[in-house]
């Protein structure tokens, strides 16, 4: 029987996924995939002043998109994304965006022994995905060439390094980083498909920015230094197009041959925390079950198999979507927020102890939890009564 090396003795073709005859949408051939790859673009030169938002009283209708139509996606590509996401986004979307994309990601070698071996994900699942909200609003806030921004992924590379000495060649895959923050950027048309939604494209000007935004944010990673401190910019997709079709080439690709039962074990056992994690952070003790419904009914079922998290009860599955189709329509057709909501949110998080955040969310959910109790209790009084 073969042992599998430890993890200091392992390097980058340990975890290295054959692609040669699935080159991801991006990458035109296995020369530019293995040797040259594509650089990714510079951030681009402005052309005029960023058009401001219309002041508050002139935040009428469906607003977002007649400004929107304003903007340059292949310089102002910023301005769209802080737009779209602080406007019309929520930390609820972010964390459905966030569970979905790491239990996609924790299907890859790589990835399944970063993840688990930093070990955040199970001790403290809850400031974990505050802390990678807080990173994404940031970039999305400042811009993706901004100072700020570079000096926050500068922060994560460094956290990055601290596994990778531990985990030699972990990150030495750019599509596998470059899948944390397409799955952040599709996942929203990938969801509203899913369920049926009315409109199923976002505006045309957000979909051309979020590959423009995203790959000059990837461009400030880099990989670890014995493969060559690379940018995760590199081969990105390109437009909205390729960008939608790198997320459904990762969903199908076939990780049950890239897998060994160690990799399986490992990617489980995220897979579980992420939506164990998900579950108490939005829903009472009594509902979980619920959460993890919902989560399972966004997972693809390749994805839930190979991850071994089981399938979602059919009539649930047919709630939960009709749910989001109809809150899709909905928001859909009522007028646009007048202020950005998520702004708020973001801003009052930076506020919070983040070494106390899963303290917090458990306390506060017991206290809720208990008056869950008590009006079903009552409930089932009442309705005792009206039966006796």
């Amino acid at each position: 029987m073969s042992v599998n090396p430890g993890l200091l003795e392992r390097k980058k073709d340990y975890y290295r996924v054959n692609l040669t005859q699935r080159l991801p949408p991006g990458t035109d051939s296995i020369d530019q995939f293995e040797a040259h790859p594509r650089q990714p673009r510079p951030p681009a030169v402005p052309k005029r002043p960023v058009p401001e938002w219309p002041p508050e009283s002139e935040r009428k209708g469906k607003w977002i998109s007649a400004y929107l139509d304003q903007l340059d996606p292949e310089t102002e590509y910023d301005q769209i994304i802080r737009t779209a996401n602080f406007f019309t986004g929520t930390s609820f979307a972010v964390a459905l965006g966030y569970s979905s994309t790491f239990v996609h990601l924790a299907q890859t070698p790589a990835a399944a022994a970063a993840v688990n071996h930093g070990g955040k994900a199970y001790r403290r699942g809850h400031q974990r995905f505050y802390d990678t909200q807080n990173h994404f609003l940031d970039w999305m806030w400042y811009g993706s060439g901004s100072e700020e921004t570079k000096q926050d992924i500068e922060r994560v590379n460094k956290i990055h390094s601290a596994i990778w000495k531990n985990v030699p060649g972990s990150y030495s895959h750019p599509w596998e980083g470059q899948m944390s923050v397409i799955g952040s950027a599709y996942f929203e048309t990938y969801l509203r498909r899913l369920v049926g939604a009315r409109r199923q494209e976002p505006h045309p000007h957000l979909a051309a920015a979020w590959p423009a935004w995203a790959e000059r944010v990837c461009a400030h990673f880099r990989t670890e230094p014995t493969d060559g401190s690379r940018s995760y910019g590199i081969n990105f997709p390109r437009n909205g197009t390729e960008l939608g079709e790198f997320y459904r080439w990762f969903q199908d690709l076939p990780f049950e041959e890239y897998t060994n039962a160690e990799d399986r074990k490992k990617g489980h056992q995220l897979a579980e925390a992420f939506l164990d994690q998900f579950s108490k952070l939005w829903f009472p003790r009594q509902f979980r079950w619920l959460g993890r419904q919902v989560m399972l009914t966004v997972l693809p079922a390749k994805v839930r198999e190979q991850q071994q998290v089981g399938h979602p009860i059919p009539i649930v599955e047919a709630v939960v979507k009709l749910a989001f189709k109809l809150s899709f329509d909905m928001t859909d057709i009522m007028p646009d927020p007048v202020k950005p909501a998520l702004l708020d949110e973001y801003r009052a998080v930076k506020g919070w102890d983040r070494h106390k955040i899963d303290v917090r969310v458990e306390k506060e959910w017991r206290r809720r939890s208990h008056t869950m109790d008590i009006l079903l209790t009552v409930f089932m009084v009442i309705t005792d009564d009206q039966l006796s």
